[in-house]
């Protein structure tokens, strides 16, 4: 069963959004750093998403 969060232990929606593109960064840059990707080979595949929709 799922538990239920106090008021306290909830979250923003800010928060969240902070939260998830700290992420994003963090996997971009290791992908990068590895030499699996570039950042303008993500910025290009965003944009073909974007486009797509």
């Amino acid at each position: 069963m799922t538990e239920q969060l106090g008021k306290e232990d909830a979250i923003t929606i800010e928060e969240l959004v902070i939260s998830h593109s700290y992420e994003m960064l963090a996997l971009i840059t290791v992908l990068e750093k590895k030499g699996i990707l570039t950042r303008n080979e993500i910025i290009t595949v965003i944009n073909q998403l974007k486009d797509s929709e």
